[in-house]
């Protein structure tokens, strides 16, 4: 992979956490928006919206600034296809075996009558699909990311009774989500430079 197209790919890992991390707050407002007093809706609403224009903004000038174009991943060599057809595949299989836990989890919480537990499953899911994908794009940064998702989520299943759990586990994983964001953003030319020196395989 050229370092031009992994800064492309890294942008758009940064635009995935931007979202993600303002889904998560926003799960979190809305969850506790009856308790709580208007202002306080209204101001955790600016920073969900804040942060994430702020987020996509930036990615959107990393992937200018990367020079590449997803046209051109049709554009390379033997080698280059092979590579790009198989860190396609694995992110597809990624994607799919997300959305198979996230399904079974929420079957299983329902048919087990613990709807409670289906947001901390699902946290739980979407944390453990980073695992592939920083094998898939050589990006170790992804290993802490889904570590921490990971640890908020058993936090949040094991302490499931106690009030506002689902609103403490959508901030943080906001919080998990928009910090990974900000770190690849801050670390780019460090994290190219890892990515560079690991083989990658065809």
């Amino acid at each position: 992979m050229t370092d031009r197209q992994f800064r492309w790919g890294l942008a758009n890992g940064v635009a995935v956490f931007a979202i993600a991390g303002a889904f998560w707050l926003g799960l979190g407002i809305g969850t506790v928006a009856p308790d709580a007093a208007w202002p306080v809706s209204a101001l955790s609403t600016l920073v969900q919206v804040g942060v994430c224009v702020a987020l996509l903004w930036a990615a959107a000038r990393l992937r200018r600034r990367a020079g590449f174009r997803r046209a051109e991943l049709r554009q390379g060599d033997d080698r280059a296809t092979a590579e790009t057809r198989r860190i396609m595949t694995g992110l597809r299989w990624t994607i799919a075996g997300q959305a198979v836990l996230i399904g079974l989890a929420v079957w299983a919480c329902v048919h087990a009558d613990a709807e409670q537990l289906i947001w901390p499953a699902i946290a739980l899911a979407v944390s453990l699909h980073l695992v592939p994908l920083a094998r898939i794009f050589h990006v170790r940064a992804y290993y802490v990311t889904a570590a921490a998702g990971s640890l908020l989520s058993f936090a949040a299943l094991a302490t499931w009774t106690r009030p506002y759990v689902v609103v403490w586990l959508a901030c943080g994983m906001a919080i998990v989500m928009w910090m990974s964001a900000g770190y690849l953003l801050l670390n780019v030319d460090k994290v190219a430079a890892r990515a560079a020196a690991e083989p990658w395989a065809v």
